[in-house]
């Protein structure tokens, strides 16, 4: 019987992640980042292009960034690096992103982060309670979906699910297609090994 091997970016340079695997956690930074979008006091330790965005992007101050960072330390740096095979992660960034009707992130590369996380937060009413979605769907838009271009020049195209991240080497080409209606939110947080 073959075993599962664990993704790794020696073979995948991308791959899908349950996100019940971080717990709370997840929850917990997304609550930092759509309480906190960074405008007075914007912080990241890289920066990262953002010319090829063609929608709102919002940035974390110092503080929300160092909450998210405990997070991101306790509960994903382990996980991420075993599936990445790469070692001393260190958060650099943090973004919301948001994109409405005919906007889109252009295919690129972010050589200042490594590995970058996508999540794709269900949407909240103002008070911060989820939006009653039906079952089968937590989306509000259509279109948006990634595009990521492995090392052996193959472009894919992936829709992620309401209890996914993906996970993916932004060294590597990749982009999201156009929404073509609604609003896409994500939030990503980018990675990359400690220099020494």
């Amino acid at each position: 019987m073959p075993q599962n091997t664990p993704p790794s970016f020696s073979t995948d340079q991308y791959f899908i992640v349950k996100k019940d695997l971080f717990g709370a956690s997840l929850r917990k930074i997304e609550k930092f980042v759509r309480q906190d979008d960074g405008q007075d006091q914007a912080f990241e330790k890289v920066w990262i292009p953002e010319d090829q965005i063609k929608g709102k992007i919002h940035k974390i101050n110092e503080d929300s960034f160092e909450k998210i960072n405990g997070h991101f330390r306790l509960d994903f740096k382990e996980i991420i690096e075993q599936a990445t095979c790469l070692s001393e992660l260190e958060l650099v960034a943090v973004r919301r992103n948001i994109l409405k009707k005919d906007e889109e992130v252009s295919m690129h590369r972010d050589f200042e982060g490594y590995v970058v996380i996508i999540d794709l937060p269900i949407p909240t009413q103002p008070e911060g309670e989820p939006v009653p979605q039906p079952e089968d769907s937590h989306r509000t838009f259509q279109g948006g979906n990634i595009l990521f271009t492995k090392d052996n020049g193959e472009i894919v195209e992936i829709e992620l699910k309401h209890d996914e991240l993906f996970v993916g080497k932004c060294t590597n080409y990749h982009g999201v297609q156009k929404v073509l209606s609604g609003t896409r939110e994500s939030i990503a947080l980018f990675s990359r090994p400690k220099a020494s």
